[in-house]
């Protein structure tokens, strides 16, 4: 995506709702945030509305929006952050816009994003962004959309098939309403010139945004499972070095067991 291709387009049939959103669980927002969010607001205040979602206020939409899925799934889930996942999926469909965390601050405002997304597909009313995963997939934790993007619809109705427990508090989470759900979901979806969906390159994503401390639904398993990750190559010399040593041990008790 060519951000500064269309930087200064300016398209007359506005199709994205310029309305930022942000959740949290009261309306107070931690220290460690206030900073982030400020630039959120600040960065974007001539271009967007902005609205805060507290818990309460997300119980609410999703039990009046989508009653079914309501009963049978959300209240039903284990952790929060499940809840507050899937009610995202349901924001974006029912209203639309800009979705943020609140441990994602602005280097600069947005605009530039919603009038690309316009100016690549003029012709299509659905039109959505999710910006890519380092690794693999997509991220959740920036999204922007017009209000009943199909893609949307879809995230919806499986959410119920995905709620399992998946053994380790991390994977449940990212496999049962997180990224990876968004992932599997983004990879299986139809896409045509009338309902759209682009990804944003990392590094644009990371040139526009900048990072405070988050991760608040983090366990013990997220941080082994970190703690792998970035230490990977270590590990595999290690393990490499390992399987050596057992090897060479291995014949050298069979070599004299010969004798």
């Amino acid at each position: 995506m060519d951000l500064s291709r269309y930087a200064n387009v300016t398209w007359p049939r506005q199709r994205v709702p310029r309305v930022i959103h942000q959740t949290y669980r009261t309306y107070d927002i931690p220290a460690i945030w206030n900073t982030s969010v400020q630039s959120v607001i600040t960065m974007n205040a001539g271009d967007s509305k902005y609205r805060r979602w507290s818990h309460a206020d997300m119980d609410a939409f999703v039990q009046q929006h989508e009653p079914h899925f309501y009963r049978n799934t959300f209240v039903n889930y284990r952790y929060d952050m499940q809840r507050i996942d899937s009610f995202r999926y349901v924001l974006m469909f029912y209203l639309g816009g800009i979705y943020i965390d609140m441990d994602n601050g602005c280097h600069r405002p947005l605009r530039e994003f919603v009038a690309t997304m316009e100016a690549l597909d003029p012709d299509s009313p659905h039109l959505a962004l999710f910006p890519a995963e380092d690794t693999f997939g997509v991220q959740t934790d920036f999204v922007v959309s017009t209000a009943g993007h199909p893609i949307y619809k879809q995230f919806i109705s499986r959410l119920s098939q995905f709620n399992h427990n998946f053994l380790i508090h991390h994977i449940t989470i990212l496999l049962s309403a997180g990224p990876l759900y968004a992932t599997f979901q983004e990879r299986f979806f139809h896409q045509t010139d009338k309902q759209v969906v682009r990804i944003l390159d990392n590094q644009i994503y990371r040139s526009t945004f900048w990072k405070t401390n988050g991760g608040t639904w983090f366990g013990r398993d997220t941080l082994v499972i970190l703690y792998v990750f970035y230490h990977r190559n270590r590990i595999l010399w290690y393990s490499k070095i390992l399987a050596i040593c057992l090897a060479v041990l291995f014949i050298v008790i069979k070599f004299y067991r010969k004798w």
